[in-house]
């Protein structure tokens, strides 16, 4: 290798490694995070907007993941939410990523909850399903690190079947780093007096668990949170119906459109086309009385380029892309 090439890939992956470890203050993307004045102390702060690999990707020099190396504002951490309740200063997290660490240190800075010798926990975390973006970072929680005590876990049963009957998994669960917690598909859980989530069962690639969907519910709002699923179509539900149900929706945006990945079968990986979205949701969106916004994006979404024909037909349409920063009072 020239000492040229050297020090670019030197230089390229030092840029990398400040996307997850320059810790200093949240990263927020400029002029594109949305915080909402807080009518209530009731916060979904979006923690990442990535699919499982992440952005860059782990290998791969597409025009996206290049972008996001030599900039890290463009780079993405993986999907996450974090509801929080101010007054409390409580939090719980909404799938436990391999971004964690990073995810951990946006909500205590939000919480002002950085005291030196601190070591703080969420009240819970609520799984989505048992594919490795959405719950390896319960790693983190293990003997080698946290060794936290009985964090609840809330999932569905056989996710909690695959936590307790797998290793490692089941080291958290045998000295009791974690404690699951089963889910009633449909039934409504509340997480305080003015918080609660419903668990909604979604089509998927069930390897190892079913996946789950959220309603999240605060005084005022509510959310839904679907970072995956087979396509809308599907569903049992109608997507519009349960769009309309809500203030705020977060869905699958994996992929823009079926081209992204040559050579395989998309079929198989299965998500929605954000162009299918787009109309299936238009009239929904043209109503503006739901905010829709699309997550889980993976690294060769078209949408990724801010200048790009695929974002601009997104916005055009009353659609958005999430960020990561954005806050949404409930």
């Amino acid at each position: 290798m020239r000492r040229r090439d050297f020090l670019n890939t030197l230089v390229g992956s030092f840029a990398a490694l400040n996307v997850l470890f320059s810790l200093d203050k949240p990263r927020i993307f400029p002029n594109s995070s949305k915080k909402e004045p807080s009518e209530t102390d009731i916060l979904v702060k979006v923690l990442g907007t990535a699919q499982d690999g992440g952005l860059p990707h782990f290998g791969c020099y597409c025009k996206n993941c290049l972008r996001a190396r030599e900039n890290p504002r463009f780079a993405r951490l993986i999907s996450s939410l974090a509801i929080l309740e101010l007054e409390e200063r409580k939090f719980w997290l909404l799938d436990a990523t391999p971004d964690i660490r990073a995810q951990w240190d946006i909500v205590h800075h939000r919480l002002a909850q950085e005291k030196s010798g601190s070591q703080n926990s969420p009240y819970a975390i609520l799984l989505t399903h048992a594919h490795i973006g959405h719950y390896t970072g319960l790693m983190f929680f293990g003997y080698e690190a946290m060794n936290a005590r009985q964090v609840p876990v809330y999932c569905s049963a056989r996710m909690g079947g695959f936590l307790a009957n797998n290793g490692p998994w089941s080291q958290l669960v045998n000295l009791e780093n974690i404690a699951p917690r089963i889910l009633s598909p449909d039934k409504e859980l509340s997480l305080s007096p003015r918080l609660s989530i419903t668990p909604l069962p979604v089509p998927h690639r069930d390897e190892y668990s079913d996946t789950l969907g959220f309603v999240i519910s605060g005084r005022k709002k509510k959310l839904l949170y679907i970072p995956d699923i087979q396509n809308w179509e599907a569903w049992s539900r109608s997507i519009v119906r349960e769009v309309e149900k809500v203030n705020i929706a977060l869905l699958d945006g994996t992929f823009f459109s079926p081209e992204e990945l040559p050579g395989r079968d998309l079929s198989q990986i299965g998500h929605p086309f954000i162009q299918s979205s787009l109309k299936t949701l238009s009239e929904v969106a043209s109503k503006g009385k739901s905010e829709i916004y699309f997550t889980h994006l993976n690294h060769t979404n078209l949408a990724l380029d801010p200048q790009g024909a695929a974002r601009k037909k997104i916005e055009e349409r009353g659609f958005r892309l999430a960020e990561e920063g954005m806050e949404f009072s409930l």
